[in-house]
This record gives structure tokens, C-alpha cells and sequence, in this order.
């Protein structure tokens, strides 16, 4: 089969250790994927019927076919089985090409992060809202409402005559800012540092000017070197990453880990729905939502590693402020079109059932 330039730069062909990128962020990758590392999966290849759909679902994974989340996948693809799907998997170690290969249909399904689901949903390219969902209880019942048969016509989507679903939502851990300076405590604190966001997230480049601080345009390759080698002053990283990227390195002695949850990080898998019989998305869904306890027990095993001493437990008056500092972003953020207001409401729903006495919640909508 003859592929295009940029996806072979994309889809790894070779071993981990033919690929430089790869071979230069050995531990960004062991961090993005001992997240998903739940457990072995049996490698013999499981013949699927004749009559089952031949599909292609791509995989972002920085070690493309050498990674966790693609050994994730081939439990998927097992389950895909009994659905009447034969999924050919494809690892990508860029994300970005990934999701090009599906917006052109080379791809019929794609797992990829939240903020790239962007552009293919905008409902669910807005899981990862600044504070709109505080810790795992709230994901977790997130995941079971947006799964839910009830959701399913919000799972779905068309424009440009392409037709779009959202077939299982993961956890892939709670955000959280890591500062050079542990007196960087509170959104006062914020103008003039310097924060490494990702070059693609219109919302973070957005938050981060409002706030009065300066942007860094960077990637999960080398955002945490920025840190470390103390180019940048914050970033902002799911808490398992701390050892695996080693950046207790750019905490330093002066650092620590704001205990502010600024987003939950979401691994999706986006499908070309017309490529697919019409009960295997909800069906999917139903399978991907009943492993999120599995899931996040990975997640909360590499946020054990954190040394507690770089924990910064800030005062109620302060987490008041980030709270509001983050409702009054989400609602300018719906305003420009980032965020979809419909998954706001839902999350608003959702923290205050939960907490009925934040402020928030005597205001009527976001």
C-alpha cells in the first residue's frame, strides 16, 4: 500500500528505537502511556468472522505500535469482535497526523486526546474546560451521562457531508498547574510568568493572555525539558507525570504542584459513522464506560508517586478565586466559540448536584 509522505512520518513503521522522536522522549512516553497500562494483552491475533466489517481505527500513541494505548486498543479490537467490526489498528506517534488521516477518511475510527475531538465534536472537545469537572467522582459520572444511551444523539455530528461519532470516553488524568515557585499560588500570581501550553489549544493560549501571562508554544515532547531547565515557569500536566518526565527536576526546592484541578485530561474514540453498522456506538460506548474504574486505577497508581512535600494546599479564599477565575473563562470561552455551552451546563449540573453550595450554583446557567 502506498502511503503519503506526512503519514509515514506519522504512522510508526519501525521500532521505538528507529523513530527520533521517539528515541529523544523515551520518558514522555513511558508517562503518556504507563497512564493506560492497565494490563497485558494476549498478542495471537483473533480471526473475526468473514462477514464481520473490515475497518481501520488509528491510534495516537507516542510509541505508535510499540505503546500502551495501541496494547489497549487490541482489547478493544477483541470487543469490536463480538460487535461485528474487524479493526485493522494503525499506531501514530503524532497526534496531529493522526487526526488528519481520519478528517480525510483514511481513518474510520481514531483515539486521539479531547482537545483534538475539537474540531469533529464540539460538545465533547469541551470535557477538558477549564475546572468544569473537580475530581474523578464528577468524571466518572460525566462518562456514565455522556454514555448513556439518553446522549447518544449528542455523540453524534455532521458538517462538510462527513458524519462523526463519539464511541468511548477514558480518563487520562486530572490537570494540575506545576509552578517553579510555590508563593505562584493564586491567579494574582500569574502576571508575566512564563506557561508552556500546547500550540494547538486555542482555549489555554486564550486563558493563559487573559491572565497576564506569557505564552510558550510547546508540545508533550518537550514541554516538561522547558520546565526542568527552567525556560518556563509553569506548566500544566496531568500529576502523573511527575516522575515519569522527572519534573520534580524544574520543582526544584522552591517549587510544588497547585492542588487546584484545572482540567481532566479525556483519550476519545471518534468514528466515521457512516463506516459502521448504527448500534455499535452506543454499543461501544457501554463497553469503554463500564472499564473507567479499571482505567483510572492506573492513573491514581502514578499520582501516588508525587512526593507529598510539593503539594501546594492552598486556602478556601484562594480555591474561591480559581473557582471563579474559571467560571468567568469558561463563559468567555463559550462566547468565542470554544466551548460548547451544552457540555458546560451538563458539567454544571453535575458539580452542583454534587456540591449544591458553591456559588455557582444560584446563577441559573454558565
Amino acid at each position: 500500500m502506498r502511503f503519503r509522505g506526512q503519514r509515514q512520518q506519522g504512522i510508526n513503521q519501525v521500532s521505538m528505537h528507529g523513530h527520533p522522536h521517539v528515541a529523544q522522549s523515551s520518558r514522555v512516553a513511558r508517562w503518556a502511556f504507563a497512564l493506560v497500562a492497565l494490563f497485558v494483552v494476549s498478542s495471537v491475533a483473533v480471526a473475526a468472522p468473514a462477514d464481520h466489517l473490515k475497518r481501520r481505527l488509528c491510534v495516537w500513541d507516542i510509541m505508535g505500535q510499540n505503546g500502551e494505548i495501541f496494547a489497549r486498543m487490541k482489547d478493544y479490537q477483541v470487543k469490536a469482535a463480538t460487535m461485528g467490526v474487524d479493526f485493522d489498528l494503525i499506531g501514530y506517534v503524532d497526534e496531529r497526523v493522526a487526526s488528519e488521516d481520519f478528517r480525510v477518511r483514511y481513518c474510520d475510527a481514531v483515539v486521539m486526546t479531547g482537545l483534538r475531538v475539537r474540531p469533529f465534536n464540539a460538545f465533547m472537545g469541551s470535557v477538558e474546560a477549564i475546572g468544569g469537572v473537580p475530581d474523578y467522582d464528577h468524571m466518572k459520572t460525566l462518562v456514565t451521562v455522556v454514555s448513556s444511551p439518553s446522549a447518544a444523539s449528542l455523540m453524534k455530528t455532521e458538517f462538510d457531508k462527513q458524519q462523526y461519532e463519539i464511541a468511548g470516553v477514558m480518563p487520562f488524568g486530572a490537570a494540575y498547574g506545576f509552578v517553579n515557585d510555590r508563593k505562584i499560588d493564586s491567579p494574582e500570581q500569574l502576571p508575566g510568568k512564563k506557561i508552556a501550553i500546547f500550540d494547538y489549544d486555542k482555549a489555554e493560549a486564550k486563558l493563559v493572555r487573559n491572565l497576564g501571562a506569557q505564552s510558550d508554544p510547546s508540545d508533550v515532547t518537550n514541554f516538561a525539558g522547558k520546565f526542568n531547565n527552567g525556560k518556563v515557569d509553569i506548566v500544566i500536566a496531568p500529576a502523573t507525570a511527575y516522575r515519569p518526565l522527572e519534573l520534580y527536576r524544574g520543582l526544584g526546592k522552591n517549587g510544588g504542584i497547585v492542588d487546584y484541578v484545572l482540567a481532566q485530561v479525556s483519550l476519545q474514540i471518534v468514528t466515521h459513522a457512516d463506516r459502521f453498522p448504527p448500534e455499535f456506538g452506543q454499543a461501544s460506548r457501554d463497553y469503554v464506560a463500564s472499564k473507567f474504574d479499571t482505567y483510572l486505577k492506573a492513573v491514581k497508581d502514578y499520582e501516588n508517586e508525587v512526593d507529598p512535600k510539593y503539594w501546594v494546599r492552598i486556602t478556601d479564599a484562594a480555591r474561591a478565586r480559581y473557582q471563579d477565575m474559571s467560571r468567568t473563562s469558561r463563559i468567555d470561552l463559550i462566547k468565542d466559540g470554544i466551548y460548547d455551552k451544552r457540555m458546560l451546563n451538563v458539567m454544571k449540573k453535575i458539580r452542583c448536584q454534587k456540591t449544591p453550595a458553591l456559588a455557582e450554583c444560584s446563577f441559573a446557567a454558565e
